[in-house]
């Protein structure tokens, strides 16, 4: 069993040149909160569940102060990336993703423009997949075998078109542990917030029963949230509810 850590960014006093609303901004965390997760993500005791750091959309931040951090502790990330964002303000160049491939980080597809993709057609789902491993693959000279569906929005045309395109595994925003031994195409992660403290990782960490009858509940709240309020609803509720934060 394994755990996968998806953050998004990281900010060290300056905002980023990127454009975000509350809602991006929840996902964003502050350099020392992050570097006291890095600090223990390094030196988690022994029999503690192994875990994965993962980087969505190809911020700055993950070339300035993530990976520096990281590097500091022997540890490396793996970034997905939205190729068409690639050298627009406040993301990556090109020039940055080859240099952390040499420098040991992983460097893999969120799609071309981040879109939501069970909104699309066929056709453009194929395009947001594909032509990203495409043009990531041409960049980075080596291939791209690993795919983040863009804010976590999949149906089963998706996943049908991410094998066709040759990704050997998919991952998703649905929190919870991944089984090593049965080596799943589609992967859960776990997601910090710019609010969560070690304590977060502790307990996935040091105590995935607790934590898996945790998220148990959490997925049944839901349900029975979206169920009373629709989708609609419910996602007007959590900006609300964000935006107060």
């Amino acid at each position: 069993m394994h755990a996968i850590l998806l953050y998004h960014g990281v900010e060290d006093g300056v905002r980023s040149a990127r454009k975000m609303d509350e809602v991006d901004r929840e996902y964003v965390l502050d350099r020392r909160r992050f570097e006291q997760h890095v600090e223990y993500l390094a030196s988690t005791p022994a029999g503690s569940v192994r875990t994965v750091i993962s980087f969505d959309d190809g911020d700055l931040s993950g070339y300035t102060i993530a990976a520096p951090l990281l590097e500091r502790h022997d540890l490396r990330g793996e970034f997905f990336v939205v190729s068409q964002w690639i050298g627009t303000p406040g993301f990556m160049t090109a020039d940055h993703l080859r240099e952390l491939t040499q420098r040991g980080h992983g460097v893999h597809s969120h799609s071309r423009t981040h879109a939501r993709l069970p909104a699309l057609t066929s056709p453009e789902i194929e395009r947001e997949l594909k032509g990203s491993k495409e043009e990531l693959e041409t960049m980075l000279g080596r291939p791209v075998t690993q795919f983040s569906i863009p804010g976590g929005a999949c149906d089963d045309r998706v996943i049908e078109i991410a094998t066709r395109a040759g990704y050997a595994a998919v991952m998703n925003s649905v929190e919870g542990y991944n089984d090593e031994n049965a080596a799943p195409f589609l992967l859960r992660r776990f997601t910090p917030r710019s609010y969560s403290d070690v304590s977060m990782l502790v307990g996935i960490c040091e105590h995935p029963r607790r934590t898996a009858v945790r998220l148990a509940l959490k997925r049944a709240a839901l349900r029975t949230a979206r169920g009373i309020m629709g989708e609609a609803g419910y996602g007007k509720l959590r900006e609300a509810l964000i935006s107060r934060r």
